[in-house]
């Protein structure tokens, strides 16, 4: 279009830049137009040069008319650019004119929302001071809480004259408010904590300080406490005979007087979130614990009397706790507001070592008197005692003292406890269940020594299982500071030790009951002996001893592991016994040897049945080893000593074979003991 001979630039650029936001691409029509002129002064100059023969002067004025119109364009667009910057800058300055009325509007309905709020303060400030002159404290306290609300918006404008008088009204008339209604508190109560005002008035006093805060609060609530246990504090005075320890009852229903009129006359009065009983309860406590701590330090206490205060104590503290369990200082959380847990019992708590040395003095008592009721149960048993009395009597009576000192300390008294606890159990076992032993050593050995041993040795192993489930409850029950200092392990091993010391009683009795068989043993003509005949007489007695007192053992011992090591022990005492009593019967002939052998043999039968001695049922210990390979070391002796000593050789080769020692001292004893004399020995003694 732009050669065409009716070309309007005007109406060029309007369809170029139809819309006010189309001038934002003018750099990029520039860019197309400069384009546009190189390209035609290019196609100019080949048309000059083309047509120069036609006519220099026609192609001159051309160009010169086609360079005018593409100056003529240019200053169009440039007039066009010109005008978009000053349509932009108008567009600016109204929208900023938009932007400040917009400030304005929201400054002047923030300024008519001030003005009102301070219409609204001033207009309740004007009222609150008409109504507390008239001691209207109801509506007072609403407007108060009014006024202290519209005042926070009036922080940043303290700096405003009119704002800072305000604030100062505001703070005069909540002193003055403050003033009112402790007055009102102070003169609604005589000196004895009476009601003497209106009920009412002093409720809506109340809710002035509930609006007015804490501080106010506080006042109010001391004073009415201090007021209500006034007299509280003149009847109860430490030194009177009325405030000693066996009178601890009587403070506790002077507060129940208390609180019946708080909750009977002045409930209506303060708000219930103030709790206000239950403030008087704990400054009750807090003066009782103080007294009593003053009267026991100056008045020794009869454990009696104390122990009968403290559970008192405990109890009532209990059932202030129930009272309050509904107050809570986080409802979500269920953190309760009040607490009344050893608030007065731990007064107490110094002084329970009286009740520690008052036990410690029953328990030792009662260790004294248990070798006698043991001894006469023992004559009235029926043969179902398992272990002695005097144990589970015992254990009996810790548990219930346990159970006892728990709830009256947890702590240090509790840890004292288990202290003496340890003292007597061992005081227990070296008094009653080894000084038993002890005393039957004195006497000669009947069937009561090994029933009294074989119910000492369950009464051990009864009090070490059960110290055992001591130390744990001990620990479940103490505090955490002192759990780790409980501590029974010394005890428990003293029982085990008792065990052992008891099993060596009844092995050691049962040498003593066939010693004088043993010594019978030893008297018979083994040497000149010419038949062999049924066991021999001393065996049969020391048989039926054994058997006899075992089985006393076997019926009462309950672990049978105990038991088996009581077999054990006293097959092995035995058999190095009967082997030094065959080396004594010196000289042996072939045929004692074998009369020997043949008694052996009912030995060894006696000590395979020993196991199930007693037992009427469940499984029966195996013999072990210790028999087996005691008793065949007496009868390979034996049979080393029926062996002919021709040839030889071959004596010598069944001794090494049968016996199996290769001592020349053993070898010459052998000898010795079949009766060889010295002269005859060497050849022997030669080939070994």
């Amino acid at each position: 279009p732009l050669d065409s001979p009716d070309f309007d630039p005007t109406q060029y650029l309007n369809k170029l830049f139809p819309t006010e936001q189309a001038l934002a691409s003018v750099d990029g029509v520039l860019d197309k137009l400069q384009f546009k002129i190189d390209e035609m002064s290019q196609e100019a100059e080949r048309l000059t040069d083309t047509q120069s023969n036609k006519g220099a002067l026609k192609g001159n004025k051309d160009l010169d008319k086609a360079k005018e119109a593409i100056k003529e364009l240019f200053q169009q667009i440039q007039d066009i650019k010109s005008k978009a910057a000053q349509s932009e800058s108008m567009v600016q300055e109204i929208t900023q004119d938009v932007k400040s009325l917009d400030y304005a509007k929201r400054h002047l309905t923030h300024s008519v929302t001030v003005l009102k709020r301070l219409q609204m303060l001033v207009t309740a400030v004007d009222q609150l001071e008409t109504m507390s002159k008239n001691k209207q404290y109801k509506e007072s306290a609403q407007l108060l809480q009014a006024v202290i609300q519209l005042m926070q918006h009036f922080k940043s404008y303290k700096s405003v004259p009119q704002i800072a008088q305000l604030s100062d009204r505001i703070t005069a008339l909540k002193k003055h408010l403050e003033t009112c209604v402790i007055r009102e508190l102070e003169t609604g109560f005589n000196q004895g904590g009476q009601l003497i005002g209106q009920p009412w008035l002093l409720h809506d006093a109340c809710l002035v300080a509930n609006v007015l805060g804490e501080t106010t609060k506080e006042r109010i609530i001391k004073r009415y406490v201090d007021l209500e246990l006034v007299n509280y504090r003149q009847i109860f005075r430490p030194m009177e005979e009325v405030s000693q320890l066996d009178n601890v009852s009587r403070r506790y229903a002077f507060l129940k007087r208390i609180l019946k009129v708080c909750d009977d006359e002045h409930a209506e009065i303060f708000p219930t979130s103030w709790a206000v009983s239950a403030r008087v309860c704990e400054k009750f406590c807090e003066y009782t614990r103080s007294d009593l701590d003053l009267v026991m330090k100056n008045n020794p206490c009869d454990v009696k009397d104390l122990l009968k205060a403290l559970q008192l104590t405990i109890e009532f503290e209990g059932r202030l706790n129930k009272r309050y369990e509904k107050h809570f200082k986080d409802e979500a959380r269920k953190e309760h507001m009040f607490n009344f847990e050893k608030s007065i019992s731990a007064a107490f708590q110094p002084y329970l070592y009286i009740y520690i040395d008052a036990e410690d003095a029953t328990i030792s008592s009662m260790i004294d008197s248990y070798a006698q009721s043991d001894m006469k149960a023992d004559q009235e048993d029926d043969g179902t005692m398992a272990v002695l009395p005097s144990s589970t009597d015992l254990f009996y009576f810790y548990r219930e003292t346990l159970v006892q000192c728990s709830k009256f300390s947890t702590g240090k008294a509790l840890f004292d406890l288990c202290q003496l606890f340890a003292k007597h159990l061992d005081s227990y076992c070296n008094q009653i269940i080894l000084g038993g032993l002890a005393k039957n050593e004195k006497k000669a050995v009947t069937i009561d020594h090994f029933r009294f041993a074989s119910l000492a040795l369950n009464t051990a192993d009864y009090c070490c299982i059960t110290t055992s489930q001591l130390e744990e409850k001990l620990k479940e029950k103490v505090n955490v500071d002192y759990q780790d200092k409980v501590d029974l392990q010394g005890v428990k091993d003293n029982f085990m030790r008792a065990i052992s010391i008891c099993i060596d009683a009844i092995v050691r009795n049962l040498e003593a009951a066939f010693d004088a068989q043993m010594v019978q043993m030893t008297r018979l003509s083994w040497g000149t002996m010419d038949s062999v005949g049924d066991q021999s007489d001393y065996v049969s007695q020391m048989l039926d001893i054994i058997k006899r007192n075992v089985t006393v053992c076997g019926r009462i011992i309950a672990n049978r592991r105990y038991f088996r090591t009581l077999s054990d022990r006293f097959a092995e005492v035995f058999i190095t016994k009967y082997l030094v009593q065959i080396f004594r019967c010196k000289p042996i002939s072939e045929i004692g040897a074998e009369q020997l052998l043949l008694d052996t043999h009912s030995i060894k039968t006696l000590f395979m049945d020993i196991p199930s001695m007693g037992v009427s049922d469940g499984p029966v210990s195996i013999p072990t080893s210790i028999v087996n390979k005691g008793i065949s070391k007496v009868e390979a002796i034996l049979k080393t000593v029926m062996s002919p000593t021709e040839p030889l050789e071959a004596y010598v080769e069944n001794y090494l074979l049968l016996v199996s020692d290769k001592s020349i001292v053993n070898f010459t004893k052998l000898l010795e003991l079949k009766g060889i004399r010295k002269p005859e020995q060497n050849p022997l003694i030669d080939m070994f």
